[in-house]
């Protein structure tokens, strides 16, 4: 399990303040479906004192972050949590 940093809490609620986790179903600005992809372990990642809370929307939940559409919080709206 990874740990999100509690300066970074802030950054991990969508536009009506439900909570973000890695792999939660995403309605985002373009509505379109997509995949919260959260990069645990780098400097982009809400576990790193560097993150500002910019994140990937991926087309499927295993897909490589890098390969999203950027967003934040305010951008998306939650549909389904992680499984």
């Amino acid at each position: 399990m990874h740990t999100v940093l509690p300066q970074n809490e802030k950054y991990l609620s969508d536009v009506f303040g439900s909570h973000l986790r890695d792999g939660a179903c995403v309605l985002d600005v373009e509505r379109e479906v997509g995949y919260v992809r959260l990069e645990f372990g780098t400097r982009r990642g809400p576990d790193s004192a560097y993150w500002d809370g910019w994140f990937s929307v991926t087309r499927t939940r295993d897909a490589h972050p890098l390969s999203g559409k950027i967003m934040n919080g305010p951008m998306v709206q939650l549909i389904g949590s992680a499984s």
